[in-house]
């Protein structure tokens, strides 16, 4: 389900380097293990799709709710990061964030995206499952835990004929 409309409608835009006190503000608040502000600066200097999306109309000002980062390269894209503000989880606009970047990948001719997930992220494993990724492979020990690593689920979803 993408996010209730009633929430109010949800705009992208691509990430600058304005943006990323709160980008890193929402991934600090939002992950155990978030990225750290020289991750997201690195994307944006290697030019990788790095996206916000606002809530439009909420108070005085837009609202940024989250952030997507791909990075295509020849005819695949790999999903590297998605958050949403802790407040606004459970409402639809990671689907709306995954979606977008579906769409975006799409549009730069990638035929297969990939991701990386945790075991333990429930959630995200479910809305990956209900957009179309299927399992093709783990990454030992790929991400940081409290003790040791953790696996990292590998993800994929063919882009061809949709």
């Amino acid at each position: 389900m993408a996010a209730d409309p009633s929430l109010g409608a949800i705009r992208f835009r691509a990430m600058g380097g304005l943006d990323l006190d709160t980008v890193v503000k929402i991934e600090t608040e939002s992950y155990e293990f978030p990225w750290l502000r020289r991750t997201f600066e690195d994307c944006l200097t290697a030019s990788y799709e790095c996206w916000i999306g606002e809530l439009l109309g909420r108070e005085e000002r837009d609202e940024i709710i989250g952030h997507g980062i791909l990075n295509v390269s020849a005819d695949e894209a790999h999903l590297l990061n998605i958050c949403v503000k802790k407040q606004s989880q459970g409402r639809g606009f990671g689907r709306d964030i995954v979606g977008y970047l579906i769409d975006r990948a799409k549009a730069k001719r990638a035929q297969t995206m990939f991701l990386e997930v945790r075991p333990s992220n429930a959630i995200a494993r479910e809305l990956y499952d209900s957009v179309g990724f299927r399992q093709i492979g783990i990454r030992k020990g790929y991400y940081p835990a409290l003790e040791g690593r953790e696996d990292g689920l590998v993800l994929a979803l063919s882009l061809d004929g949709e």
